[in-house]
């Protein structure tokens, strides 16, 4: 997952909002969506079938859990996939509860990652760089996380590309936020949210939309397959425990 725009208890009806695109080698097998019940809570999430885990999913208890990469540090083959860590926290109840969890994560166990975590109460980021852990609380507002987060300049680069959910509540329909996964930079293959870069055999595999509403029976989960500007939505069944 490389670029995860999330608007946080900006809207009255749906506390999280999420928009994301997965950015990745091109030959890298995954599955679509699907439920997984190999935890103590069913949870909707698409499958890498390298490592086996996931990064992004939704349980039954309400609680989404997405993970991006960190560019820039050292990586280290002997390290726990990351996409197995999502899994694993997926098994918690509330994002509070992950917090105090996540606090206890030793970071050498993984490579560099930001975890982006909320419920409908709650929001925060975990990120580490490979040998120390930081924890933040994500307030009532937008947030962009990339792989370079947190970086000045391409957040505000994504921010630049997503002007549009600064428009809220009007584009709090799946439709609305997909529309922010497909902007291009015709001068930069890397700059917008949907990644064109062949040459690297790398690009936008896949989208994700969640809307997390009040209600669990607003609760919405959609994904796409390919490219987000060729992509269409689909809606996936949330879990109920």
């Amino acid at each position: 997952m490389c670029t995860l725009l999330a608007a946080v208890q900006r809207h009255p009806r749906y506390p999280l909002l999420v928009a994301a695109n997965r950015d990745e080698r091109l030959d890298r097998p995954a599955s679509g969506p699907l439920e997984w019940r190999s935890g103590p809570l069913p949870f909707v999430a698409p499958r890498d079938e390298v490592a086996g885990g996931t990064w992004v999913g939704l349980n039954a208890a309400g609680l989404f859990v997405a993970v991006t990469n960190r560019f820039g540090a050292p990586r280290d083959d002997s390290r726990r996939s990351r996409g197995a860590l999502v899994v694993e926290v997926l098994g918690q109840r509330s994002a509070e509860a992950l917090h105090a969890w996540m606090a206890r994560l030793e970071p050498r166990a993984f490579n560099p990652f930001h975890l982006l975590y909320a419920d409908a109460q709650h929001a925060f980021v975990t990120w580490t760089d490979g040998t120390t852990l930081t924890q933040q609380g994500l307030g009532p507002g937008l947030h962009v996380v990339t792989e370079q987060s947190f970086r000045e300049e391409p957040v505000a680069r994504a921010r630049a590309l997503t002007a549009g959910f600064e428009g809220l509540p009007d584009c709090a329909s799946p439709g609305g936020l997909f529309s922010l996964l497909r902007r291009h930079d015709e001068g930069d293959p890397f700059a917008g949210t949907c990644i064109h870069a062949p040459s690297f055999h790398y690009g936008t595999r896949s989208s994700t939309v969640v809307m997390l509403g009040r209600d669990a029976a607003d609760t919405r989960f959609y994904a796409s397959e390919g490219p987000a500007h060729a992509g269409t939505l689909v809606e996936h069944p949330v879990p109920r425990a």
